[in-house]
């Protein structure tokens, strides 16, 4: 920081006072809110996240096209004044819902590792 062309360092860590609800572990919260879909197939869907965005979309993409038993996954966000993220899963032999809870653990490992 400058202040009148002298400089001031910061010798004191600022402290961050945390509230419980907001840093709630993952399994605390839902993150799939709906799912939509044609419940006579076990294999195809769409879930519907919702307050979620490309990071989750992308990653969980990511994870899930390099599961074995996936035939196909795509996410798309509809609208950017719409808060929902659908992502649409075609599965070969296990039912879309096991692969999806698949993909959400390992990628919540992914994500315990990275922040230690």
């Amino acid at each position: 920081m400058s202040s009148g062309g002298g400089e001031e360092e910061m010798d004191e860590d600022v402290q961050i006072e945390e509230e419980e609800e907001e840093n709630a572990p993952l399994q605390n919260k839902p993150i799939v809110k709906k799912m939509v879909v044609d419940n006579t197939d076990p294999h195809n869907g769409t879930f519907v996240f919702t307050d979620e965005d490309h990071t989750l979309g992308n990653s969980l993409r990511f994870i899930l096209s390099n599961h074995p038993e996936i035939d196909f996954i795509g996410y798309s966000l509809p609208h950017p004044s719409d808060n929902k993220m659908n992502v649409r899963v075609q599965t070969k032999e296990e039912t879309k819902e096991k692969v999806m809870n698949d993909g959400l653990k390992t990628l919540e490992q992914i994500f315990q590792i990275s922040v230690g």
